[in-house]
């Protein structure tokens, strides 16, 4: 065990440079406000265009009892990979779920949109062959990772690829269309899509089903987003044809857009700036650019390669490595985070790949405060946010469905944000954040059975029932 290392005496330069990333409470309470004024913009008529939270109407309007029971088919379409689900649903805790992996290749990413979703129906063929459902009819669900335009519950507009799909020929098309278009071309295989949603509506979907007071999906990984359930009497995008007979709306937030009105010019420092005019897309999604883990790494690599520079810390070392962009991968951060306290045998190991060596104890020290400054500020932001929508939705127990890297893997992020949430909500309203075990396609598949019920009477459904 190394001695306990106070930043402000034993390195002060190192942490006046991070001492912009410190937010205070009334910072967050700022923050907090704001997000709710932007979330009231976005769910209204003449804001919603205006809003860095322009909150897109899921139209998914029942939740899960426990009580559903049947067989359905799921899309996950995620920025790594897709995967193609058959979900069944015998009792209340018992789900058999099969599943195919598809790796997407980059010639089919950056493909036509035609020829991606050609790729899709094709690997959909093959698996509801390969499972004997082919000629059932099964509904299916999709879980899309991408921002879309949602106009009904099975229409929704591609705004936007990201993270390594180009397939420019799908952008400003129906996703749920192309898919339908493409699987005609197997007329052996019947498959009925019921409808489409977003990752986090999913993740709260599929917890909500084992849960029943889940009432918020929370994504915090590469990306950042969240679903919540909202009052249709809040919502002024609804059209006459939605159903107002139901009281309620998963809303997507879509808040990595938060910040791109100026909302957090108070609280962006040099690094934020420098990171968001090096990235791919400037100016936009700042509130994730605070939070994600690959924004994360980034930050942490720029303060390191200013204070190199300045000959402040690991002086003499070769600064090759740590000089090219996105090197500092999230991973990283996690392993120092996770030694021991005093400790820092996989901070040196974290170094050693950037072929910084034998570092004194006291650099190392100062690496991980840099690592945990910029994280606290990541759980404290997403706190604002999650405490932002339980004051909202003001019921008195709430679980949160969440998933993404950043809550699953590092070792004091999910208490960071447990104790900045409780700090910012209203202490009437109590929560619990669940990591989400069922993946999104699983809520998918809940949404097509419950549409599917919806369209036909509950006698002529055969494959979708409600057990009571």
């Amino acid at each position: 065990m190394g001695p306990k290392y106070d930043p402000q005496i034993d390195f002060p330069e190192i942490y006046n440079t991070c001492k912009p990333f410190i937010l205070n409470d009334d910072d967050l309470l700022k923050i907090r406000n704001v997000m709710d004024h932007e979330i009231n913009l976005g769910l209204s008529r003449d804001g919603h265009d205006r809003s860095s939270i322009p909150c897109y109407l899921s139209y998914v309007q029942d939740l899960p009892t426990g009580r559903e029971r049947g067989r359905f088919l799921a899309l996950e379409i995620l920025p790594t990979n897709c995967r193609i689900m058959l979900v069944k649903f015998s009792s209340e805790k018992d789900v058999y779920m099969s599943s195919k992996c598809i790796i997407m290749p980059h010639t089919i990413t950056a493909s036509k949109g035609n020829e991606l979703f050609s790729f899709l129906a094709q690997h959909i063929a093959i698996f509801v062959k390969e499972k004997k459902v082919e000629k059932d009819n099964l509904p299916m669900g999709i879980a899309f990772a991408f921002p879309l335009n949602k106009l009904a519950l099975d229409v929704g507009v591609l705004l936007a690829w990201s993270k390594g799909y180009g397939a420019q020929g799908a952008v400003g098309k129906d996703v749920v269309q192309l898919l339908r278009e493409a699987l005609v071309r197997y007329p052996d295989v019947a498959v009925n899509i019921m409808g489409i949603i977003n990752v986090g509506t999913g993740t709260l979907m599929a917890l909500c089903w084992t849960i029943p007071d889940t009432k918020m999906g929370l994504i915090v990984g590469t990306i950042t987003n969240a679903c919540y359930v909202e009052q249709v009497s809040n919502c002024e995008l609804f059209d006459e044809e939605i159903d107002t007979k139901k009281d309620l709306m998963i809303i997507n937030t879509d808040w990595a857009r938060f910040g791109e009105n100026g909302q957090l010019d108070f609280i962006r420092n040099d690094f934020d700036k420098i990171l968001d005019s090096e990235s791919s897309s400037p100016g936009s999604r700042l509130y994730e650019k605070c939070v994600a883990t690959l924004f994360a790494g980034e930050l942490v690599r720029l303060i390191l390669m200013r204070l190199m520079k300045s000959g402040i810390i690991f002086v003499n070392q070769k600064r090759d490595y740590i000089g090219i962009q996105w090197k500092m991968e999230m991973k990283s951060l996690i392993a120092i985070e996770s030694d021991p306290p005093g400790v820092f045998v996989k901070a040196q190991e974290v170094m050693d790949k950037f072929q910084i060596r034998n570092c004194k104890e006291k650099d190392l020290a100062a690496l991980r405060f840099i690592c945990e400054t910029v994280m606290t500020r990541s759980a404290q932001m997403v706190g604002c946010g999650v405490a932002c929508i339980l004051n909202r939705m003001k019921y008195p127990k709430v679980s949160i469905a969440v998933d993404g890297g950043l809550y699953r893997l590092h070792p004091t992020y999910p208490v960071k944000l447990n104790y900045y949430t409780r700090l910012l909500a209203d202490p009437e309203y109590k929560f619990e954040i669940v990591v989400a075990e069922d993946s999104c396609g699983v809520g998918a598949a809940i949404m097509a059975g419950q549409t599917y019920v919806n369209v036909h009477t509950r006698s002529e459904s055969k494959l979708f029932h409600m057990d009571i």
